[in-house]
């Protein structure tokens, strides 16, 4: 009866992670009602004729054939690729095998057909899942994308197997014990992942959030910009008659000079200080004078030269690339004496080029090549620049970012199609 519920509890785990290496290679973008429907049966039947096959049988053959369609067929829920859904089949089902290789041939003399304890099977689930977070982070890595999993993460299945190892070889504990001290660490090793992929997951919803409250504050800060404007040409309209004859006055007595300065003194009375940016692009512009009003609150020099269209697609991408590099780039300038903001935006041909170079303390944190923030809240902003680079991905862009002295630049370069969803 242990032997039983040990099988059940492990073979539970395992589909879970069988789970976790699907949403590795298999990413599911459409997501919804029918599909999770799909991905519910297709867990839920592997799991019943997976164990069911393995407590009748315990012939490696038949296991293998089971294993290899069951994975096959939960793939096939993910995608229409056979390329994919053989190779994720293929290395899901060889990690499985080797991990149980590793658990259980090194202290059973197994032969096929044979029964062993169940204790091995839960040190194969650990491996597994030692495996499937090296395999997250190594994929990551590839994928040029931040996550702010770390790899000690993976103490928690380490520990595990450390404590089923001590409890069978050195004896301490009865079969009983044993059963449910290996179910116990099981549950707590699932626990431990569902909760942070929960954690996870609100700390992405709380980053878009504040995503939305930025913007928000973009737009009123645009609109007051706006209406600031609008006063000041008001003003004008309803002196346009004095200005106008005081030129032709001007003009009478042929002070050209005077002229000049008295036109100059009209425009630097239309000048908002507030309105770094007037590209015509509302979206665009609302972020850019509501972040470089926060430079100047910071006292940092900012000098800016953006060149847009009216209409530009994608500017919600554009706003969050602009809105997490320039708010990187306020926070290191105003470290720093110079304070020194210089930005360069242009679009060109379908081509949109961003330059932002700022002033810092030559203070710089990489991992596997990239800078990362060196702000306190690093998970926060680490969603925040990961989610720039998926969009320069997206784009098929290209980003890079170097010191250069006292200053830092980042330059990007993205390709906008005409629609891009």
């Amino acid at each position: 009866m242990t032997d039983f519920i040990i099988c059940v509890t492990t073979n539970l785990f395992r589909i879970y992670i069988i789970s976790r290496f699907m949403h590795i290679f298999l990413q599911d973008k459409s997501e919804n009602g029918s599909n999770r429907m799909r991905h519910v049966l297709a867990y839920g039947g592997f799991f019943i004729v997976n164990t069911a096959t393995y407590l009748a049988f315990h012939t490696m053959w038949v296991n293998v054939a089971c294993n290899i369609l069951g994975i096959g067929l939960i793939a096939l829920t993910y995608t229409k690729s056979l390329k994919m859904i053989l190779f994720v089949t293929a290395s899901v089902y060889i990690i499985n095998m080797g991990c149980s290789m590793a658990a259980i041939l090194p202290f059973v003399d197994y032969k096929d057909g044979m029964g062993f304890n169940q204790i091995y099977e839960v040190l194969d689930v650990f491996l597994v899942l030692v495996c499937e977070q090296i395999t997250e982070k190594i994929v990551n890595v590839r994928r040029k994308t931040e996550n702010i999993q770390n790899i000690s993460f993976i103490l928690v299945p380490l520990c595990s197997i450390g404590m089923i190892c001590a409890i069978a070889y050195t004896e301490s504990g009865t079969r009983t014990g044993i059963v449910i001290v290996s179910i116990g660490l099981i549950l707590v090793n699932f626990f431990a992942f569902y909760l942070y992929n929960i954690l996870a997951e609100a700390l992405f919803h709380q980053y878009e959030n504040e995503i939305l409250r930025q913007e928000i504050k973009g737009y009123a800060n645009q609109l007051n910009v706006m209406l600031q404007g609008e006063e000041k040409v008001k003003a004008l309209h309803h002196d346009m008659k004095h200005h106008m004859n005081e030129l032709k006055i001007l003009a009478a007595k042929g002070e050209n000079r005077a002229i000049e300065e008295y036109i100059d003194d009209m425009q630097e009375f239309m000048v908002n200080p507030n309105e770094f940016v007037a590209s015509g692009n509302f979206e665009i512009d609302s972020v850019m004078n509501y972040m470089l009003y926060r430079a100047k609150e910071e006292q940092c020099n900012v000098n800016v030269k953006a060149q847009l269209p009216k209409t530009v697609t994608h500017s919600f991408d554009i706003n969050v690339i602009l809105g997490n590099l320039l708010e990187n780039s306020i926070e290191a300038a105003k470290q720093t004496e110079e304070k020194r903001l210089d930005i360069e935006i242009e679009l060109h041909q379908g081509f949109l080029r961003i330059q932002i170079e700022n002033s810092y303390d030559g203070k710089l944190e990489k991992d596997y090549g990239k800078f990362l923030t060196t702000k306190r809240a690093k998970e926060s902003h680490g969603i925040g620049l990961e989610n720039v680079r998926k969009i320069v991905h997206k784009y098929n862009g290209i980003m890079e970012a170097c010191p250069d002295g006292d200053l830092f630049r980042v330059i990007l370069l993205l390709y906008l199609t005409e629609d891009k969803n």
